[in-house]
């Protein structure tokens, strides 16, 4: 280990456990449970975070070929991202310019040598460009190609994470975004990781609550007891923020280990587990040796479009290999996202409009939370921690 921020957070995890205390926030805080289902509040959502920001859209391995496509959806947008012949990864708005018919169908990455529009056959290249319009003579005289060709998005690949906006004429500044965590995309190697799964999923819950769930540690030895709970000590975590992103570390039972060990034998991913929340809805979680990238895209108030890429070190290389990274995908993803915290994120939706709370009180273990919720408001302009009742 030598990132200097990696470090920094080992020495302040190692202090932790020779008893210097916890890092707390000063007091507990309160949340009304409205941010979480008011239309209003989504609506501002989308317009002042979900259109201005850049926004994780996947890896470039899941585009590892000319001509490999992929669909998506992101908060009503249509999107079509394609890699081309000179190997550029792409975005586009998924729609004709003709009579702005859907291009693209399908959940899964598809190999094409160009874009077909059903309705009348204008045809695109993987690069955007029209280039063949049926009738084109006597219906469209003079059409100028390289006005009607698809529309991009901002898009810009960096350490093998695609970022775009989903507005075709905003600006995107991805340095200032970043901050500077793209080093640490470039420390771990995200750049050269093999896409091993991609899982998607809607679920009736709040894309908040589910990154919450992802912003403490106070739950994971409680709601995770059957199933990696074990692997971890009780909330041992620390959090520095990074621009509007967050680097945390969590300590794996390993790291009793440590003490005994010179710094350039610490193991980020073997001795604890980092965790990163790219603002707005990107979560990544380093697991000894996997990576599982999570966004969560707002599909209404009480809805989210949950997407899971597993990221491996590479493509696996005997069935030995292929058949340990499926059990751990079928444990990580049914058995952990799905069955745990993606459920009980619904069942927290569940509650937030009953009246049963008028306000929600989080712990000083829950501090990632408060600092979420409070750069959201910065941008939105709402105001989403309350006084006490």
């Amino acid at each position: 280990m030598d990132h200097p921020a990696h470090l920094a957070q080992f020495r302040r995890m190692l202090a932790f456990m020779q008893g210097e205390g916890r890092e707390l926030a000063a007091e507990p805080f309160h949340m009304t449970p409205d941010v979480y289902w008011r239309p209003e509040r989504h609506a501002l959502e989308i317009e002042r975070v979900f259109r201005r920001a850049p926004l994780v859209l996947g890896h470039a391995g899941m585009l590892p070929r000319a001509g490999d496509t992929l669909v998506m959806d992101v908060i009503g947008q249509p999107l079509l991202l394609a890699r081309g012949r000179d190997n550029e990864i792409r975005g586009f708005l998924n729609v004709c310019r003709h009579r702005g018919t859907r291009l693209c169908n399908g959940d899964e990455v598809q190999r094409r040598s160009s874009f077909v529009c059903r309705y009348h056959n204008w045809v695109y290249d993987l690069d955007g460009r029209l280039k063949h319009v049926p009738l084109e003579a006597e219906g469209f005289p003079g059409l100028d190609h390289a006005a009607y060709g698809l529309t991009r998005i901002p898009l810009e690949v960096r350490e093998g994470v695609i970022f775009g906006m989903v507005d075709p004429d905003a600006k995107m500044d991805l340095t200032g975004f970043l901050a500077g965590i793209d080093a640490d995309l470039k420390v771990h190697g995200f750049g050269g990781m093999h896409v091993y799964a991609r899982r998607l999923a809607r679920r009736k819950a709040n894309w908040k609550l589910i990154m919450d769930a992802f912003l403490e540690s106070y739950h994971v030895v409680r709601l995770h007891q059957d199933t990696i709970g074990a692997f971890f000590l009780d909330n041992a975590a620390v959090m520095d923020r990074v621009g509007p992103h967050q680097r945390s570390m969590l300590a794996r039972r390993e790291i009793s280990e440590v003490a005994g060990l010179p710094e350039s034998a610490w193991d980020g991913r073997q001795h604890c587990t980092f965790a990163y929340a790219i603002f707005p809805n990107t979560i990544l979680v380093l697991s000894p040796d996997y990576t599982s990238m999570l966004t969560m895209y707002p599909a209404a108030p009480d809805e989210t479009l949950y997407c899971h890429i597993m990221l491996t070190p590479h493509a696996p290389r005997d069935a030995k290999e292929d058949d340990h990274w499926r059990r751990s995908l079928e444990l990580i993803e049914g058995g952990v996202f799905q069955a745990e915290d993606l459920y009980i994120a619904e069942q927290a939706q569940i509650g937030m409009a009953s009246g049963a709370n008028k306000t929600m009180i989080y712990g000083r273990l829950e501090a990632s939370i408060r600092d979420f919720h409070e750069t959201l408001d910065q941008w939105t302009g709402a105001k989403s921690v309350v006084e006490a009742p």
